[in-house]
Parts: structure tokens; sequence; C-alpha cells
């Protein structure tokens, strides 16, 4: 009763204080949630959790964020180094507040854009430095925006303060969007697909609590009193029914026969509407089937592999790309971008390498001279050894001295 009634107020201060017209329906979605589906189903953000391929498609994409070291660098002419020296280092390689790791922080930021298609980040500042950066949960955050001023955040906590803040304050990035100013909601764009699988999902279970006794109905000759029906309904459902009478044998009299009425699983295409609905919300979320587990049976290691790379281009590619320039923008002032900073998401962390194709790989740049042999053992996260900071050069690469022209016989000297 008591989470009813805050959902409640809740739903009546949004109601009351919306910056968009809101009728009576929208009031009672704000308290119980979105409005069912065509399958029947409510989804809310609760519920869409317990899509299994929707948590795992947001998993993916929160890992896939989370699993790239986050680093502030600066440009100095040819020369690029970490810029260790700023504060701001720290908070985005190591830990972003007092309470999160900066995994954790990028992981829980990668769960809001994948479901909410935003990411409320509180910025607070000590001498004009950034101090820590709080994520606010984007169901606590309202976007007041009118064109062509900056948005303004009113934000409602959990212990009943509406505090309002700027873009001073908070550092919001936001996952594809439509108006600019606020990302797309997953939920509510996918809420069809999402309900389809819950109904999926839900029919299959009961079919299971049923001991997978299909339903029908029980044919005898005459009719049956009120008591007599009665009677052998109970008989039935005592006997026939629930997972601990699967597979009993039905013994019948008096003429009567059982007729089913439902498909098999086989008929109603069960598991073709399972992976259809595995699709379906992979789609919507831009994840490939194969990085939640699934695949079909044609599916090679070859192929499996292109496909791990397409992720790393057409999935990963672009949040990372999403996160460095929106902290570029919010968390650097334009001094420190003209001086060279900026932040990277270092996505050579997801393309891990077998052993062997690593070691072919770092012999032919070590031995091309692109990198260094030290720069190589770094790689590899070993120590650098003296002597191994000059790069490489091909003997047959060696610039030799430029030729001469011998000027009576016509021809050039000194080649071979």
């Amino acid at each position: 009763m008591a989470n009813f009634l805050t959902r409640a107020a809740s739903a009546w201060k949004t109601f009351r204080g919306a910056e968009r017209k809101y009728d009576s329906l929208d009031l009672w979605k704000e308290i119980y949630g979105s409005k069912a589906t065509w399958a029947g189903k409510s989804v809310t953000l609760t519920t869409a959790l317990q899509v299994s391929t929707a948590l795992a498609c947001g998993r993916v994409i929160a890992e896939g964020i989370a699993m790239l070291p986050w680093k502030l660098m600066q440009a100095q002419g040819r020369t690029i180094n970490p810029a260790r020296d700023n504060p701001l280092y720290d908070k985005l390689a190591v830990s972003p507040n007092d309470l999160q790791t900066a995994f954790e922080f990028q992981e829980t930021m990668g769960l809001h854009l994948a479901f909410c298609g935003n990411a409320y980040v509180y910025v607070t500042t000590v001498s004009r430095r950034i101090d820590q950066l709080y994520l606010l949960e984007p169901n606590w955050v309202t976007v007041k925006y009118e064109w062509p001023h900056e948005p303004i955040y009113k934000v409602s906590l959990p212990n009943g303060k509406q505090i309002t803040l700027t873009t001073k304050d908070v550092w919001h990035v936001r996952g594809p969007s439509w108006c600019s100013y606020t990302g797309l909601e997953f939920m509510a764009i996918a809420r069809q697909a999402l309900g389809l699988s819950m109904a999926i999902e839900e029919g299959q279970a009961k079919i299971q609590s049923q001991g997978v006794n299909m339903p029908g109905y029980l044919s005898v000759e005459g009719s049956l009193t009120e008591d007599q029906h009665k009677k052998l309904t109970k008989w039935i459902k005592d006997n026939h029914e629930g997972a601990d009478n699967a597979g009993r044998s039905m013994i019948l009299d008096k003429s009567a026969k059982w007729i089913s009425t439902a498909m098999s699983n086989v008929d109603a295409q069960v598991l073709e509407q399972r992976r259809f609905a595995v699709e379906e919300v992979c789609r919507f979320m831009r994840v490939l089937p194969i990085m939640v587990g699934h695949s079909d049976k044609t599916a090679t290691y070859a192929s499996s592999e292109q496909m791990f790379l397409a992720h790393s281009m057409y999935t990963a590619g672009p949040w990372a790309r999403r996160l460095e320039q929106s902290a570029d923008k919010r968390l650097l002032t334009p001094d420190e971008r003209a001086s060279g900073l900026y932040t990277k998401l270092n996505e050579k962390a997801m393309l891990r390498m077998s052993s062997q194709v690593q070691a072919d790989y770092l012999q032919r740049l070590t031995g091309a001279g692109i990198m260094t042999r030290n720069e190589g053992r770094e790689a590899l996260d070993l120590n650098p050894l003296d002597g191994l900071d000059e790069p490489l050069t091909a003997v047959n690469l060696v610039a030799g001295p430029p030729p001469t022209v011998d000027s009576n016989a016509g021809s050039l000297a000194g080649t071979v």
C-alpha cells in the first residue's frame, strides 16, 4: 500500500507540473505503469528487465562501455600522452565518486542509456575543478526545454526533495534523439516487442505449470446434472491437472471421450515465435543476436568472429564515440580543449586477440618500425628493457647515399 501511495503521489506531482497536457489516462499510466500492449502485457522498467533478451542486450551495451578504459589525453604537436596531472584523469580512469569505481560508473551509465536513452550525471566542483560525478536515476529527472535556450533539469529525489539544475550542474548524455534535447526511450519504442516476449513466456509457463497437459473437453453421452458436472470437474482437476499429474493416463467410462482442442508446440511454432521475439528485441536495441547467445546452426567460427567485429564497429563503436564527444563538451572547458586535452575510450580493449594472432600482429608492427619493441612489451603488460626504445628498420628500407649523375656517360652512377 505504501508503494502505491508513493507512486500515486509522484504521479500526481508529474501530472500537475507537466509541461505538456496530460489527461486522466496518462495519470493512470504514471501510477500503474505503461498501458497494456497488443499482447495484453504492461511494459515498465521492472517488467522490461525481466525479459531475458532485453536484459542481455542492456548488459552487452553497458559492459561493453564499462570494459573500455576511459582516459584523459593531451596532444602536444605530434606527441600524445596521458594527462595524469589533471584531476579529471583520476575521475574517469579510477573513481568518479566516493561510491563507485570507474567500471561501475560506466556500467550503470550504459544501462541508463540502453533502457532509458538518457544518462544524467550531477557534477560537483571545487575551485572550478570537477570534484565528483554522481549518476541520477533517469526517472528522477524531468527535462524542460524552450528553444533556443538551454534545458532545465527538474530532479525529484527519493526523499521527496525537488531541485532545479542547469547544464552547469548536469552532464547529460543522450542516446539517439529525435528532438535533440532528450534521447529516445527504448522501453516506450519497443513496448510491443517486449509485450509479445512477455506473453509468449507466460503462455509457455502456464502450459508447463499444468504438466504439459493440453486443454480440451470431455464428451459424454446424455446430460449431466449440476452435481455430476461439479464432481466430474473436480475429479479432472485433482487427477489430471498440474505438474504432479503430468503423464497420468485418463480412464473413462460410459462412452466418454477426451477431445483435445490445443495445437502441439510444433503446430503452434512455439520455438519459431520465441526465436523471432529474441531477434525483434535485438533489432530494437541494435545488438547482434549472437552477442546474447542466440545463433543459428549455420554459424561457424569464422562467421562468428566477423559478427563480433561487426558488433565492435556498429554497436560498441558508436556508443564510445558518443560518450567521448559528450565528455569533451561537458567536462572540458574551451581553453582545455584548445590546449589539446580530450577524453579517450580505448576500443582496443574490446578486440582481444589469441596469443598467436597477437604475436604475429606485434612482430609485424615492430619489424616494420611502426612501434618500438618496448611499446610492444607495453602492449603485453611487460616492463621495458634497455636498448629496445629505438624502432627497427628493415634492411631493404635503409636510405642510401643519393645517386650521382655522370655527365660524360649520361647515366646514373652509384646505383646497383
